[in-house]
């Protein structure tokens, strides 16, 4: 949790130091590609995050293969990070600032997962029942899943809207297992005798 708040002021005070430079497309541009650098070179993050190596070393390393390709303002941000120790942020920092990316175009990113390829029908439903639930412009990345049986999944940002038979199935089977083990308990309960007493008095 503590990572996450730290992700989301770095990715805030770059967006607003972007926007007050109307760069806000270039920063994106930049962010990602150090995303993309920090998961195809773990070896060079563990280097930059490594509490041994000069922190001038590091900065002359990423000049040295990132400074023709990252703006000057970036290449401040990424050495910031450095000397924080940071830079293991990049994946949580470049989602946060790509969501304050859309809120200030008034875009609406959504996953959808669904059994079987949608008719533009279909699509278009769902694209206003996204607009409708989460407001802005939808952007939609459509994937299929044969396995979800039929019915769609949507998930935007923390949200997931689970329609999928798959789902369904899954949470019948589970209170059927629920149903099963409480009637086993209750067979399985204490008894006072073998057979019922009975209930006349003694003569």
């Amino acid at each position: 949790m503590r990572d996450r708040k730290a992700a989301v002021r770095y990715a805030r005070a770059l967006f607003e130091d972007a926007r007050a430079r109307q760069a806000v497309a270039e920063a994106a541009e930049d962010l990602a590609l150090l995303n993309e650098v920090q998961r195809r070179s773990p070896d060079l993050v563990a280097f930059l995050g490594h509490p041994l190596v000069a922190a001038e070393r590091k900065r002359e390393l990423c000049r040295e293969h990132l400074g023709s390709r990252l703006r000057p303002e970036q290449l401040s941000f990424l050495d910031l990070l450095v000397q924080r120790r940071r830079v293991d942020l990049l994946p949580e920092i470049a989602e946060r600032f790509q969501q304050l990316v859309d809120d200030h175009q008034g875009l609406v990113r959504a996953g959808v997962w669904s059994a079987a390829p949608l008719t533009a029908d279909e699509t278009a439903r769902l694209t206003q029942a996204i607009a409708e639930v989460f407001g802005g412009r939808p952007v939609i990345k459509m994937q299929v899943r044969p396995e979800l049986i039929g019915g769609v999944t949507v998930r935007v940002r923390d949200s997931v809207l689970d329609g999928s038979v798959r789902t369904s199935l899954d949470m019948l089977a589970a209170d059927l297992r629920a149903v099963s083990l409480d009637m086993a308990a209750f067979e399985d309960g204490p008894r006072t005798s073998d057979s019922a007493p009975d209930p006349r008095p003694e003569a």
